[in-house]
């Protein structure tokens, strides 16, 4: 039974894996934002883009 049990406690590469864990989920989260912040920096540059297509073909009207 003792050696059942051993097998069930924590050693040091268990505690090095949940660190590392730890450290990638961190690294995903910080990855997860900066995408977030490209991609809305990519939709205004399309909006402002759009804007100026649209100003530029209103003023070619006139």
């Amino acid at each position: 039974m003792a050696r059942a049990l051993l097998g069930y406690l924590p050693n040091s590469s268990d505690r090095y894996l949940a660190e590392e864990v730890a450290r990638l989920k961190n690294r995903v989260r910080v990855l997860e934002a900066e995408l977030a912040e490209l991609k809305a920096a990519q939709e205004s540059e399309q909006l402002l883009h759009e804007l100026h297509r649209i100003a530029s073909g209103a003023s070619a009207l006139a």
